[in-house]
């Protein structure tokens, strides 16, 4: 009962650096945790968040609250673990850009859909932040179905296709990063879109590992999707 060729592809988006900047994210997390430092300590939410920024610029992810806590001598005062709960369950302070907007409203009324990797808690908390929900059929965590089901991982892929009852070659999946998005899905067949926003918007890798074609962003989503429908049209009437 596959779609018959020609019609509209599905479509699925990453989250994170796709549909928004993740850094809007990031920042809105900090700020929760600076707050708490402040009520708790009176250090400055300000200053806090600037160390906690130059932390993540210097030294990459995963140290940002040791380094908060030692700067101000907190250490043995403030667990960073509690620092880490307070970032994940916070409500974020982000929103979906117009241009995301846009796109979504302008691929209706295909099917929509979110597969995003992450802490399902703070995931949810983001689409929820987002208002991203009316947009979509479903937004699959892979976290919810066990760390080894996140990306490069086709599974939650299989479990969309058996809700549409569709190929691989019905699907077009919308990531910006390269060494996880694409990997799993080419060798089986889906369509790939790469967006250059976010944080991956330089890594280079082997053809084979990125998408079959990469945009700007989401203001060319739309377009490209309709040139992918064309194509698949053309390609079946040449058969």
């Amino acid at each position: 009962s596959s779609r018959s060729p020609g019609r509209a592809v599905i479509v699925v988006f990453d989250l994170d650096d796709t549909l928004y900047p993740e850094e809007t994210f990031v920042r809105s997390g900090f700020r929760a945790v600076a707050e708490a430092l402040g009520e708790r300590f009176g250090v400055a939410p300000d200053d806090a968040v600037a160390v906690m920024w130059r932390s993540l610029q210097q030294r990459g992810r995963g140290q940002q609250f040791d380094d908060v806590v030692e700067f101000f001598g907190l250490t043995g005062r403030q667990s960073v673990a509690e620092l880490v709960r307070i970032y994940r369950h916070h409500s974020p302070s982000i929103s979906l850009p117009r241009e995301s907007q846009a796109a979504l409203d302008q691929l209706q009324p295909r099917p929509l859909y979110v597969v995003t990797d992450g802490h399902k808690v703070v995931q949810q908390n983001k689409l929820d932040a987002l208002g991203i929900g009316p947009y979509v059929r479903h937004a699959y965590l892979t976290h919810r179905y066990g760390i080894h089901n996140r990306k490069p991982s086709v599974h939650v892929f299989q479990l969309l296709m058996r809700r549409e009852r569709c190929a691989a070659q019905d699907i077009v999946y919308i990531g910006d990063d390269p060494s996880k998005d694409f990997l799993g899905l080419r060798p089986l067949g889906f369509h790939t879109l790469r967006v250059l926003t976010g944080r991956h918007a330089s890594l280079v890798v082997p053809p084979a590992q990125d998408a079959e074609r990469t945009i700007g962003g989401l203001a060319e989503v739309p377009q490209a999707v309709i040139d992918l429908e064309t194509r698949t049209a053309r390609a079946t009437s040449v058969r």
